[in-house]
């Protein structure tokens, strides 16, 4: 199952919530804000990025900027308590299929059609069978 990770008023959120109800994929939709993830949801999202805590925290949060938070002077238990409870600083959205080991963050139409070819092959072969 796919799960996807938005804050509402993120636009690139809204977008992918938009595009996966237009292609009809089914996803699960979690607020990050309202309820922000887990230590362990945080290491499953780390175990899928190429660049650790880069490909997911992002330097241009506000929150990071008014702290003059340097990523790279933190210890990864303080990274998980501050993602936690500034749950803001993750690049949104991430798009996560565990059983296919993949994810995407934010939004790129043509990324994510590539991310997904597989569930919108099946979403085009289903259409194409009613004709």
């Amino acid at each position: 199952m796919i799960k996807v990770y938005v804050s509402p008023s993120c636009l690139s959120s809204k977008k992918v919530i938009q595009f996966f109800d237009k292609h009809k994929i089914p996803y699960i939709k979690r607020n990050i804000i309202q309820n922000p993830l887990t230590e362990s949801e945080i290491k499953v999202l780390l175990q899928f990025v190429p660049n650790g805590v880069h490909d997911i925290v992002s330097s241009r949060a506000k929150f990071i900027k008014m702290h003059a938070v340097n990523i790279e002077n933190l210890r990864m238990k303080e990274v998980y308590e501050l993602i936690k409870t500034s749950p803001t600083v993750l690049k949104r959205p991430i798009i996560l299929q565990e059983d296919k080991k993949r994810i995407q963050i934010g939004y790129n139409e043509d990324e994510i059609e590539l991310f997904l070819r597989d569930n919108l092959e099946k979403e085009f072969d289903d259409y194409y069978k009613i004709f």
